[in-house]
């Protein structure tokens, strides 16, 4: 199956673990000096993410949270950038949207008074430089995709009660 085209990544993993089971889990391999990942675990919701020192721009933040589907709990995990990223990413989508819609009502204003109408052209400019920004993001998470890949693997074993790190020690973890 290809990947779709999309600005977060979802993924939906059975829990076959109780969820309070899954998180103390994670909780408790997180505390583990050996885990190349930080994060913060809550009851029914956790974060993942690369530590500080290995972190860059484009480095991949994996929510984790349990959620009711179908009747059956599973584990949804969703790839964003850093908070900050994506609320840079939703700034400039909301600058655009709002230079758009104002060239083209003032390019309305123009054809109302019998001018040229040149402020509409602000639309499909807007409209071009989103597609720009949207085509951006997916480039970074293009380059991401290593790091994103390794956190889903980790996530994938937890909810198998593995070992993430697969040390051959054999015990579960759950």
């Amino acid at each position: 199956m290809t990947p779709r085209l999309t600005m977060r990544p979802r993924f939906d993993l059975p829990a076959e673990t109780e969820p309070a089971r899954f998180f103390a889990a994670l909780q408790e391999i997180l505390s583990d000096p050996d885990i190349p990942y930080v994060g913060q675990v809550l009851s029914r919701h956790a974060y993942l993410q690369l530590p500080p020192a290995k972190r860059t721009l484009l480095s991949p933040y994996l929510n984790l949270q349990v959620v009711t589907v179908d009747g059956h709990e599973r584990v949804r995990g969703r790839f964003t950038p850093h908070p900050a990223v994506w609320t840079g990413f939703m700034a400039i989508y909301g600058v655009l949207a709002m230079v758009g819609l104002s060239g083209l009502v003032y390019g309305l204003a123009q054809v109302t008074v019998s001018e040229s109408p040149w402020a509409m052209l602000a639309a499909p400019v807007c409209l071009a430089l989103g597609a720009f920004v949207y085509g951006a993001a997916l480039i970074g998470q293009g380059l991401a995709q290593d790091e994103m890949y390794a956190l889903r693997v980790c996530v994938e074993r937890m909810a198998r009660g593995e070992d993430p790190l697969r040390r051959g020690s054999g015990k579960s973890l759950l």
